[in-house]
């Protein structure tokens, strides 16, 4: 769980704190970003993240949401829905549909839930309350900060910073990238070729997440890719390929059809139902020559019997 603390209410934080913050900001200064109009702003706040903040676990398959028969038949679904993107990406990267959809389960429920929290408030926060992690939240709040500030990019954000929502370690968007991915990645993404990166896009999702896997190695050693992709829990890479082998599972029982061969099959029954019958309609063989042979057979059956009667006179 999640404590949230009011950054007004600025006794909530110690000494120390208050120090950290102030030379963050500081320090952002000199790099040319004034935060001060966001931390003065009534919805920043400071959170307080008991236990790191950890909502999935990897660890213990058998306990987990993400492999439970419904929540796997979605997936399956999903993978009908978006078989043309998903196939473009694997085209592209080498990477599966099943992969990318299962990583995508395990990060946002295919796009479902992408995070509640303004991705601001989780970065500066992270900074304040985590010391060993104080460098690497500094660089993610200068990239985060140079997005916002860019806007003649590629890369689609909402223009309120605080509406910028993602998870509680400040990932943001269907794949959950943080801010240095999107920055690095982003400019260069662009799954359904708008000429535009939106990371809640499912193509721009998906391409933006097969880029990374491809350049972390995915061709060579899938499983090491991924564990690069989600650094933070060494159970993440054998809790997708175990949720990825029972969607393949799945899609092999129900033997799914892609949505290009059912469209194919539909037009193909329309128009044997509708346009064939117009052009041709034999009447079937059997049924024609059957009642001929019989009124043939019944003729000369009576012409027999007639002669029959006419020799007996």
């Amino acid at each position: 769980m999640i404590e949230k603390i009011i950054l007004s209410a600025i006794i909530a934080l110690t000494p120390n704190e208050k120090k950290v913050l102030n030379n963050l900001q500081n320090r952002l200064e000199k790099q040319g970003y004034n935060i001060s109009q966001y931390i003065e702003d009534p919805r920043f706040e400071i959170y307080n993240f008991n236990g790191g903040g950890k909502a999935i676990n990897y660890a213990d398959t058998t306990q987990s949401w993400y492999m439970r028969p419904d929540s796997i038949e979605k997936c399956a679904d999903f993978i009908k829905e978006q078989y043309h993107w998903l196939k473009k990406t694997e085209k592209k990267f080498g990477i599966p549909p099943e992969h990318l959809v299962s990583q995508l389960q395990l990060e946002t429920r295919c796009g479902q839930y992408t995070g509640e929290y303004p991705v601001i408030n989780a970065l500066i926060s992270r900074y304040v309350r985590r010391p060993d992690l104080r460098n690497k939240y500094y660089k993610y709040i200068s990239d985060f900060l140079d997005l916002v500030a860019d806007t003649t990019d590629n890369i689609i954000l909402p223009r309120d910073i605080f509406e910028i929502k993602g998870s509680w370690a400040g990932a943001y968007g269907n794949a959950q990238g943080m801010p240095d991915m999107i920055k690095k990645y982003g400019r260069k993404t662009d799954g359904d070729g708008d000429g535009k990166f939106d990371p809640i896009n499912h193509p721009d999702a998906f391409d933006f997440m097969g880029g990374i896997l491809d350049d972390n190695g995915f061709r060579e050693n899938p499983n090491r890719a991924t564990q690069r992709y989600n650094p933070g829990d060494p159970f993440y890479p054998s809790s997708v390929e175990q949720h990825k082998k029972e969607l393949e599972k799945i899609m092999e029982k129900k033997r799914r059809i892609p949505p290009e061969r059912l469209v194919a099959l539909r037009d193909m029954h329309k128009f044997s139902r509708n346009i064939a019958p117009k052009m041709h309609n034999p009447k079937p063989i059997a049924k024609f020559q059957l009642p001929q042979k019989q009124v043939f057979l019944k003729r000369i059956f009576t012409n027999n019997k007639s002669r029959k009667k006419t020799s007996n006179n």
